[in-house]
């Protein structure tokens, strides 16, 4: 007779310190690599040397290509062979959906390092790769995100695929250049009375768009910095590109939409993980990092009778408001851990690819934005005095404070531009506070400590308008996306630490008990207690409405004409996380072999092997 059983007195307080050791703890010295954006070979060389250095707990495989030729890179994580890992609970982590998702990318490596150099060091990292299986899709969009290591830089979220965007019949013909020859494409603001947008009173290196019921008057167009070459009057519609894989995927798939594809999963790279995932059932939770985001903020839920009410039971938007507590929960562990005193506002995309594998597939399926302006602004802000209350800033000492001065407020304004952008009979301030505090924030963030990311305004000579005047500058490529590398070892470390609690919130099935009784006459009354010593359900409430999910089964290695009570397969209804149980009786003619194989297979939560003892130790 045995078991087999995940321990998990005080999971949460060791998910927590084990986060803050992974945070502190580094590698050997000669193995330590600092967190950065790496193009695709120094990717690919990057995850094989990991691999590498360590063949019995990583392997690295090209699952596809990308219509540039480069590698969609598949790292698997965890100790055992082929068939042990496929049958182990697992967590699937995807970076690099979208193109400018480089963040994201560093992160999924820097957890992949972390977890390979604390493998002889952490008894419960081991524990974590002996027990788990890790999937982690380090950058799905390669051929988009290597415009950030190429000159002009220009940010795209979409691949290199060509698309007639304009449908005019042309594909990518009019895209953006770098006119000002300084490597990178920024924007164009034009002097325009017919122009949607109007200075920032407060900050007129910002626009923003003019508001006709307050009396605002139109002054200015911004574009992006290029030519019109198709002579269309529209300036860069129809660029490289292309699909934005995190639009591809089925659930909310918007037809002809830009960026969407022509249908869904129509990618190689969504179809290789749309097959990918298909192929291993064993996922239970699924992080993607990208522009959708369910962790900065709690989302929406309903309860399906409501839903049903208003939308039809066939059109399921909203997540189950049984399965709302997990994401509540692990949102506040999430924002702990990098270090957010409060809620973000965040956005969910249509046909994104988390959203797929919670509505259709089932799963707990957790999103975050790496970084973002928002995220930044809340971590500066300053630690509370002592007494007051808050959550102190996560915010490190090395957070890259720059002694740059402040970048100068455009000089290219005269009194004639400041009078077209003024309010017309109304008071300005207020208004311009609420529409453009986050954006004027940013920038004076970035004033202070990464001023490379925005480009003064400068006066352009630009053909396609020989009597307006043109300004040149703005953001730089990627700036609100990827974080300056003297914070990117500090977010990604904290991204890495979520990324580790995570493999310790799967679902974990165990036997706790097995008795049995002699009726008499070689018949024997049995019960086999199954519990789940883990955190999620083996089953989300939602992944019982998809069937997606299939029931826990208990097997016995017996012939069928063994079981006058109970069946050679019995299906066990969900059980709860955190020490649910479920009985499984029966009644059993056994007159040869008193030693019955018993086995145990949660999709979701693992599979255990035991053996039960007719005439031996009753309990386990």
């Amino acid at each position: 007779m045995g078991s087999q059983r995940w321990k998990t007195t005080g999971w949460f307080e060791v998910a927590l310190v084990l986060a803050a050791c992974l945070s502190w703890t580094a590698y050997a010295p000669s193995r330590l690599l600092a967190a950065s954006y790496m193009d695709a070979k120094a990717l690919s060389k990057r995850l094989n040397e990991i691999a590498k250095s360590r063949p019995t707990l990583v392997r690295v495989e090209s699952v596809a290509h990308s219509l540039g030729k480069r590698d969609i890179w598949l790292v698997e994580i965890g100790a055992g062979n082929a068939d042990e890992r496929r049958s182990r609970p697992a967590v699937l982590v995807v970076a690099g959906i979208e193109g400018d998702d480089l963040a994201g990318c560093a992160a999924a490596v820097t957890w992949i390092e972390r977890l390979v150099g604390q493998s002889d060091k952490s008894p419960e990292i081991r524990r974590i790769l002996d027990t788990t299986t890790l999937y982690v899709f380090p950058r799905l969009n390669p051929d988009a995100a290597e415009s950030f290591f190429t000159k002009p830089i220009v940010e795209s979220s979409v691949s290199t695929k060509p698309v007639d965007d304009d449908h005019d019949g042309m594909k990518d013909e009019d895209g953006p250049e770098d006119l000002d020859g300084d490597s990178r494409i920024t924007t164009m603001r034009v002097r325009d009375p017919a122009g949607e947008y109007i200075l920032d009173p407060e900050e007129p290196r910002l626009l923003m768009k003019a508001d006709a019921t307050k009396g605002e008057v139109g002054a200015w167009q911004l574009l992006t910095e290029g030519r019109d070459n198709d002579s269309d009057e529209k300036w860069n519609e129809d660029g490289p590109g292309g699909v934005n894989f995190n639009r591809n995927f089925p659930f909310r798939y918007q037809w002809f939409a830009p960026g969407s594809g022509v249908h869904q999963v129509s990618e190689t790279e969504t179809r290789a993980l749309a097959d990918f995932v298909i192929g291993h059932p064993n996922i239970g939770i699924i992080f993607t990092f990208g522009a959708a985001d369910n962790l900065a903020q709690v989302p929406r839920a309903e309860s399906r009778a409501a839903e049903a009410k208003t939308t039809g039971p066939a059109l399921v938007t909203t997540i189950n408001e049984k399965d709302i507590p997990y994401y509540r929960q692990m949102g506040e562990v999430y924002r702990k851990t990098l270090g957010l005193s409060k809620e973000l506002q965040a956005i969910s995309q249509p046909g994104s690819f988390s959203d797929w594998m919670y509505f259709h597939r089932g799963r707990l399926s957790l999103a975050a934005q790496p970084w973002s302006p928002a995220m930044q602004l809340e971590l500066a802000k300053p630690e509370p005095k002592e007494g007051e209350k808050g959550v102190k800033s996560a915010r490190r000492k090395d957070a890259g404070r720059a002694k740059d001065k402040p970048m100068p407020r455009s000089t290219m304004l005269k009194d004639d531009d400041e009078k077209a952008s003024a309010t017309v009979g109304a008071d300005k301030k207020a208004d311009a506070d609420k529409r453009k505090e986050q954006d004027r924030a940013f920038l004076k963030w970035v004033d202070e400590h990464a001023p490379e990311m925005f480009v003064s305004w400068k006066e352009f000579r630009h053909p396609d308008f020989p009597k307006q005047r043109v300004e040149i500058g703005g953001f730089v490529p990627f700036a609100k996306t990827a974080p300056p590398k003297v914070i990117l070892e500090d977010i990604v470390s904290k991204q890495a630490d979520f990324l580790t609690t995570l493999a310790l919130r799967l679902p974990r099935l165990g036997v706790r008990k097995m008795t049995s009784k002699h009726l008499g006459e070689s018949v024997y009354e049995v019960e086999i207690q199954i519990e789940n010593t883990g955190y999620l359900p083996t089953s989300l409430a939602h992944g019982e409405t998809t069937r997606e999910v299939y029931p826990t089964q208990v097997i016995l290695d017996l012939d069928r004409k063994a079981f006058l009570s109970g069946s050679k397969i019995t299906r066990a209804p969900t059980i709860a996380g955190s020490g649910g149980m479920q009985d499984v009786r029966y009644v059993l003619y056994v007159p040869d072999n008193k030693k019955i194989k018993v086995h145990v297979v949660s999709m979701l939560g693992g599979t255990v092997e035991t053996t039960l003892d007719l005439d031996g130790e009753k309990k386990p």
